[in-house]
């Protein structure tokens, strides 16, 4: 009998599927590098005062530095989690692992030798994205931190959607893809960073004039996409009854996440609820102009306040959902068992808060457990930082905040009243002059004379003219539509909203609470 080869054929695809996840991370970030530079080289010369421009660069530090810190904290936890799947993979099969990477037991040498790293192996043996998610949605405790980081990915996906069609920034499906290749907290602050640098909406040829400085790289394909892709005018929107089918979608993908774990069908219900948030950034270039309307950016207030309350009303169940179970399941039971010398079976009784306690800290200790929780953990509270950050710095509306991330409050009088001014458009009917009478030849009749449209000089006869005083002129008043400027204002930092945004956050979940900060933000200008 011919010997059984234990080495069976391995695939290049799992590694080059890596290899590709790298490469398309930096891809994606050089692309959004790019098109913080054009906002940068474009920014007009009101944005240039001695005000603005030092804190313009201090903004852009601040978020430039948590952007690092969540791609550090992102690379670090792939590493740790790739290195224990390594570990397990290795000590289940009886591979020895390398004890450094220099000698004669290193991990990169050639030849077969105790301790050598086998890469292609060890991803063909394992499912390793797969088991990332599996790991996530396992346990109630587990899944209350990764649903956060899902639940607030929807609601960025509509900001990104909005504020980046009005100040028509490109490339924003780089954006999404990095907070899914990377992390949301990443994503989410290089987009503050471009913000920052995008005040009023960019020019229509903003690649020619930053030609020089930043390299049009395939003009033959932009062409080719503005053929093939349709475009809207500015402020078009579309109907509510498709943004609501969006989300409702999206939601459902979310809610039948964790009861399709191990099965099946769970990673085609973990892909549906990742493209489903791309989807805000694409409508514009699907449907046609029908399915929507067009409107100024306050004619469309109440439009994005809806949108944003149903997104925090939707994120608040499903957070109250996936709290109330991770507190049942991670509670002890009221009563134990205590062993002692003298009575070896002794009941204690837990209280109410005491396991109510033991309950919370069990779920707030899941960030450290395991190193894919720790990734999903350390996301969460970053995205949460850079939201309070975001609401500080800008200045946001505290009552926009609570009735946006609440939806049961009311929505505040002044956005209403602002989407009635902008609606209230003053229709000026010019009427056009007569055409004057043709000369006909010859000497005018004395009737023609005195049918002339111009009315005689009244005077008094000799000497001069009598002077009638002229009356003073009113004060100039700015009529409200010319009081809308489009763009960013000059609000003042208030560290007040930033903490009261972080206390949002905690009460109502990262869901509810980036809902109420990126909605402030829209109705801001």
């Amino acid at each position: 009998m011919a010997p059984v080869d234990i080495y069976t054929s391995t695939s290049l695809v799992p590694v080059l599927t890596v290899i590709a996840h790298v490469v398309a991370v930096v891809w994606l970030t050089t692309l959004v590098g790019r098109t913080a530079s054009r906002s940068y080289l474009t920014l007009p010369p009101s944005s240039d005062t001695r005000h603005r421009e030092p804190l313009r660069k201090r903004h852009v530090r601040i978020f430039s530095y948590l952007a690092l810190l969540s791609l550090a904290a992102g690379a670090f936890y792939s590493y740790k989690f790739g290195s224990l799947s390594y570990r397990i993979w290795a000590d289940e099969r009886g591979i020895d692992l390398p004890s450094s990477f220099f000698g004669d037991s290193v991990a990169f040498r050639d030849g077969e030798h105790p301790g050598r790293l086998h890469p292609v192996r060890w991803l063909n043996d394992t499912t390793l994205y797969q088991e990332v998610l599996e790991i996530v949605t396992g346990k109630s405790r587990y899944f209350w931190w990764g649903q956060q980081i899902t639940l607030s990915t929807v609601s960025w996906s509509n900001f990104v959607a909005i504020e980046g069609q009005r100040r028509k920034i490109t490339y924003l499906w780089a954006f999404m893809g990095l907070a899914q290749l990377v992390n949301l907290s990443y994503a989410q602050n290089l987009f503050f960073v471009t913000l920052i640098l995008t005040p009023v909406p960019l020019p229509a040829n903003i690649r020619d004039l930053t030609r020089e400085s930043v390299p049009i790289t395939s003009s033959k394909l932009s062409q080719l996409k503005s053929k093939i892709l349709l475009t809207k005018p500015e402020g078009w929107m579309p109907k509510p009854f498709i943004n609501i089918t969006i989300l409702l979608a999206t939601y459902v993908s979310i809610f039948l996440v964790p009861f399709a774990s191990n099965t099946p069908s769970f990673m085609t219900v973990i892909t549906i609820s990742k493209l489903l948030p791309f989807t805000p950034l694409m409508l514009p270039y699907l449907i046609p102009k029908s399915w929507g309307s067009v409107g100024s950016a306050r004619q469309n207030y109440p439009s994005y306040a809806t949108a944003f309350r149903a997104i925090s009303a939707i994120s608040i169940l499903l957070h109250m959902k996936s709290s109330t179970l991770a507190l049942f399941y991670n509670t002890p039971s009221e009563n134990y068992y205590s062993h002692t010398l003298l009575h070896p079976f002794n009941t204690e009784h837990r209280s109410a808060l005491k396991r109510g306690s033991t309950a919370i800290a069990s779920i707030f200790g899941a960030v450290g457990e395991h190193p894919a929780v720790d990734a999903v953990g350390w996301d969460v509270l970053l995205t949460g930082l850079s939201l309070g950050a975001w609401a500080g710095i800008r200045g946001l509306d505290a009552n926009n905040l609570l009735s946006l991330s609440f939806p049961f409050m009311p929505l505040p009088n002044a956005i209403v009243k602002a989407a009635a001014i902008a609606s209230n458009t003053i229709k000026v009917e010019v009427q056009k002059p007569k055409s004057p009478l043709k000369r006909r030849p010859g000497r005018p009749k004395k009737d023609a004379d005195n049918a002339s449209t111009v009315p005689p000089t009244p005077g008094r006869g000799r000497g001069r003219p009598k002077k009638y005083p002229f009356p003073e002129e009113a004060a100039y008043e700015p009529s409200d539509s010319s009081s809308v400027v489009e763009g960013d204002g000059d609000a003042e930092e208030d560290m007040e909203m930033a903490a009261f945004a972080w206390g949002l956050i905690t009460v109502g979940g990262l869901g509810a609470g980036s809902a109420g900060v990126y909605g402030a933000e829209v109705l801001a200008r």
